[in-house]
């Protein structure tokens, strides 16, 4: 038998060795789990194996709701950005690596963002990795802002940054989403900003509940080291994104508005403004500008002025106290008052016009020159001895009604209604729009109530609220007053704002072939405490409010501008100078675009053949229609004055008995016909234009006085 030698059998001594170990150490490892599942720590370790740190619970943030214009243009939408963020304490973020690339990553910084030059990013890199190393901070942000997807897939390839590991560039694209606003700063303080629960405004912070949906959560489980991932289980939920919101705005017409009052805010040297445009029937707003000029020319919406701006209206509150005047006081427009030259005292006061020279006007001429005097002196007469019901009065007009208002930051009226507690001043103050505080939004309320035959309606900026396009509600304007005054003291009322725009202070501001109804109004502002006026000059409020077309009411606009008068600042400061042209540009843009509201002419229209031909003296009519072999039917008599009609069948001339004791409609007459006619009644009378007459200032019929003054509109 062979006998094993002493090699092998060391051998296999010492793999039994090993074997015996290992088997030693499996059974102590099972024996150590046995004793961790069910020894007397089991339940101990049981708890913390389903603590925190194995399992979380993570929110998933719903996307904000998108904010549009009426016809469906994107204003304010929420996209993916990125924070550009490097750690210079990675771990393959040698100094060699570092030093090799921070030239040419230093330039091509620089030429993608412009804000500094090649150098300055290299300083700032080198200043990032000194603090980096000595302990002071480890990641820092590179990017002057943050940028897009697209930007981030082209920084992605600059030197360092291309290598993909962020261990070894440090390079962290953070993932944020940003609230983005198409049209740049174009109604940007209307649609508003959310930055947190407790500061945000306009659409963004009124509709918030609606805009930012509801979050969801995910139950998250780690798997091992930082590594997390989603679980099922009962209490996850999905996001739901926000509503979207339908606005009124008109971008184009918007636009229009800011660039007209940035203009003129700029020309003229004024501190701020603010531009409305409303639908009279619906309560729409169409725009909504609010500028401010900062001291170096520069003009921000920072404020919104149309409904914070809570200030003495001035003389476009003549308004409510003309409804006043003709509805309760039973006056007329043909009423004469003197203003004695336009500067008088009442009361230890001085009341002055801005126009001077003035004696005797009709309350519809006061009303057109806007005469601070004429108002009071109209006001004192017939309510002096009953001051509360002036106020009464006044207040039926809606004029210290609360407007609700779908933006936070309105501030409502406020009027003094107790008469008791007035000054010997207040009835004189408030005629013209003083010792009371409206906002610019509040007049437009009023003047639009007028444009929509005396229903008075609150204003809207927010019409719908959508769901992936499915509308879940809308919402309307409120009816504040089914009737502001009677109808015949509205037709009075409109009369008078049209001639404004024909013979009073915004003559200048009319529109070719568009007729406008406006008030104009120049006002005083307190400086702070220290009362009215400072050294050196003064703050003026201008403001210009009506409607157009004047016969078919479909917009309400204001414009109202604050400038500062003196030491060598905003000469132009009046209402119809100031403001005025800022109306003027908005009015001739919508009626630009607003093809539907003219007459188009045909061919087929038959008495475009025919002549228009001016009423008159019949001998002069017919001297021109025979020379002119013109067909016209003469209904009665040879002599006196004549009105002439057109219809597809020929020229009807007809005779009109004159009366010499009232006033003669002489619409349609020319100037000479009328004049003389006019004259030989002992009327004063004044025109502008030419043409035909289209406005007389004294209504017919009206009983004749001596010298009664009248002015004639021609077209």
């Amino acid at each position: 038998m062979k006998k094993e030698s002493p090699v092998k059998k060391d051998l296999i001594k010492r793999a039994w060795i090993i074997y015996a170990l290992f088997f030693v150490l499996g059974l102590a490892i099972v024996l150590k789990i046995i004793y961790i599942q069910y020894g007397p720590e089991s339940a101990e370790l049981k708890k913390k194996a389903e603590g925190p740190r194995t399992f979380r619970t993570d929110i998933i943030g719903a996307e904000r709701g998108d904010i549009y214009s009426y016809d469906g243009r994107l204003l304010a939408t929420s996209l993916p950005m990125y924070d550009l963020k490097m750690d210079f304490r990675a771990t393959g973020l040698t100094d060699s690596i570092f030093k090799t690339s921070l030239d040419s990553l230093s330039k091509r910084m620089a030429d993608f963002f412009k804000d500094k030059s090649a150098a300055q990013y290299k300083n700032m890199f080198q200043d990032y990795r000194k603090k980096t190393l000595s302990g002071q901070q480890r990641v820092f942000r590179i990017s002057p802002r943050n940028v897009s997807y697209f930007e981030l897939t082209q920084i992605n390839e600059f030197p360092l940054f291309r290598k993909r590991s962020s261990n070894i560039s440090g390079f962290i694209p953070e993932k944020i989403t940003q609230r983005v606003l198409p049209y740049g700063s174009i109604a940007s303080r209307t649609i508003g900003r959310k930055v947190n629960d407790s500061l945000k405004w306009g659409i963004e912070g009124a509709f918030d509940e609606y805009l930012k949906g509801e979050d969801g959560i995910t139950k998250m489980q780690r798997i091992s080291g930082s590594f997390w991932m989603p679980i099922s289980d009962a209490s996850n939920k999905e996001p739901l994104d926000g509503i979207d919101i339908i606005s009124t705005i008109d971008i184009e017409l918007q636009d229009v508005a800011e660039r007209a009052l940035k203009e003129q805010l700029q020309a003229q040297g004024a501190d701020w403004g603010t531009a409305i445009l409303m639908e009279v029937k619906t309560g729409e707003i169409r725009a909504m500008a609010n500028l401010t000029r900062r001291s170096n020319g520069e003009c921000v919406e920072d404020l919104n002025h149309a409904i914070s701006q809570r200030i003495n209206p001035g003389s476009t509150f003549k308004l409510a106290v003309l409804m006043v005047l003709l509805e309760d006081a039973k006056m007329s427009l043909d009423d004469i008052i003197d203003i004695a030259g336009g500067d008088v005292m009442m009361y230890g006061k001085r009341v002055r016009d801005s126009h001077l020279g003035y004696d005797k006007l009709t309350l519809k001429e006061v009303f057109e020159v806007s005469s601070n005097v004429g108002f009071a002196r109209a006001v004192n007469d017939k309510y002096r001895s009953n001051q509360q019901r002036f106020v009464d009065q006044l207040i039926k007009t809606g004029v210290n009604d609360t407007i609700p208002f779908q933006l936070e930051g309105y501030r409502g009226p406020y009027i003094h209604t107790d008469a008791k507690k007035w000054s010997g001043l207040t009835l004189t103050s408030m005629s013209y729009g003083y010792e009371l505080e409206m906002t610019p939004l509040q007049t437009l309320v009023l003047y639009n109530a007028v444009a929509n035959n005396g229903k008075m309606i609150s204003p809207i900026i927010v019409k719908e609220l959508s769901r992936y396009g499915q509308t879940i509600r809308t919402f309307r304007s409120t009816v504040l007053r089914d009737q502001i005054c009677s109808s015949s003291t509205l037709k009075k009322v409109k009369e008078a704002l049209e001639g404004v725009a024909t013979d009073g202070t915004a003559q200048r501001l009319r529109v070719e072939d568009l007729e406008i109804a406006v008030k104009t109004g120049t006002a005083q502002m307190p400086n702070n405490n220290r009362g009215y006026g400072t050294q050196g000059g003064m703050d003026y409020l201008a403001t210009i409010v009506g409607y157009f077309p004047a016969d078919n009411p479909q917009y309400t606009c204001i414009v109202a501008m604050k400038t500062f008068r003196g030491g060598g600042r905003g000469a132009n400061y009046y209402g119809g100078s100031l403001a005025g042209p800022v109306f003027k540009v908005i009015a001739e843009r919508v009626y630009g675009n607003s093809v539907d509201w003219r007459n188009p002419v045909t061919s087929k229209d038959k008495s475009d053949d025919i002549p228009s031909v001016k009423n008159g003296d019949i001998k002069s009519v017919n001297t021109v229609l025979s020379d002119l072999s013109l067909p016209y039917d003469q209904k009665r008599g040879i002599r006196g004055n004549v009105v002439v009609s057109t219809d597809s069948t020929g020229i009807k001339v007809d005779t009109v008995g004159m009366s010499s004791s009232v006033v003669p409609d002489v619409k349609n007459y020319g100037l000479k016909d009328a004049v003389n006619l006019l004259e030989n009644l002992g009327m004063n009378v004044t025109f502008t234009g030419k043409g035909k007459v289209v406005r007389q200032s004294v209504s017919p019929g009206t009983a004749l006085r001596n010298d009664l003054k009248i002015h004639l509109t021609l077209n």
